[in-house]
């Protein structure tokens, strides 16, 4: 086992292994047959000899790695602490679970935002830290998106007398244009993270996840309250 320790100046040590690590997928290909391992990682197998060596980064790659962590706790925390908040105000379990159950399936549009950005782009885009950071917020901004239209919902019946599916058509279509604007907004900004070795993984996760909770918020939630409407009127 040969150790290197090297330290990056002004630079955050992810692009310098980038490149060390292309630099090795490009020159070493022809005695070794190179072959990504995990994450940053690298094999080489001896063409001749079959003999097999690993290069493992170690240093900025474990702190992310247990970052990772720390933030998929806290993902799972702010999930619980949401859902109760919600059940404080709504007095609903069905209605709060049926909130927190929207923003997790967001996840589904983060999952395949970064498949997508494997597809086009020239390397592997992993999901990163800032991809969990990027999940944390999305609960937020979809908890807000379903309340909007819950609330709005619930003044329409009892201040205009309509009925609970007139009540949530009309919340629905009225509240989609602000929350397509803000929808907008999140995608063009992330776009310019979006590439990025740090933060590309945030910036993927808000645009997938954010057009995701778009579609949850006009069409998973309305069908989810207008069964349980009624039992917070």
């Amino acid at each position: 086992m040969i150790n290197v320790i090297a330290e990056t100046d002004k630079d955050s040590q992810i692009y310098p292994l980038l490149s060390a690590r292309n630099e090795f997928l490009n020159n070493f290909d022809s005695k070794y047959e190179v072959s990504k391992s995990n994450l940053l990682n690298l094999e080489f197998t001896d063409k001749i000899s079959g003999e097999k060596f690993k290069l493992v980064w170690d240093g900025e790659l474990k702190v992310t790695i247990d970052t990772f962590i720390d933030l998929g706790t806290a993902f799972i925390i702010a999930m619980v602490l949401i859902f109760f908040l919600m059940v404080v105000y709504y007095k609903s379990f069905a209605i709060s679970g049926g909130i927190v159950l929207s923003s997790f399936v967001s996840i589904i549009g983060v999952i395949f935002a970064h498949i997508i950005m494997d597809l086009i782009t020239t390397d592997t885009f992993y999901l990163t830290a800032t991809s969990l950071i990027g999940f944390i917020g999305l609960i937020g901004i979809n908890s807000r998106n379903s309340t909007l239209i819950i609330d709005f919902t619930k003044q329409l019946v009892q201040e205009k007398g309509l009925t609970i599916n007139e009540a949530i058509a009309k919340a629905t279509a009225t509240r989609s244009k602000p929350i397509i604007l803000t929808v907008l907004t999140m995608v063009f900004a992330s776009s310019l993270l979006a590439t990025d070795a740090v933060f590309g993984g945030l910036g993927v996760a808000l645009i997938g996840g954010t057009l995701i909770s778009y579609v949850v918020s006009m069409f998973f939630v309305p069908v989810i309250i207008r069964n349980q409407i009624r039992k917070i009127l």
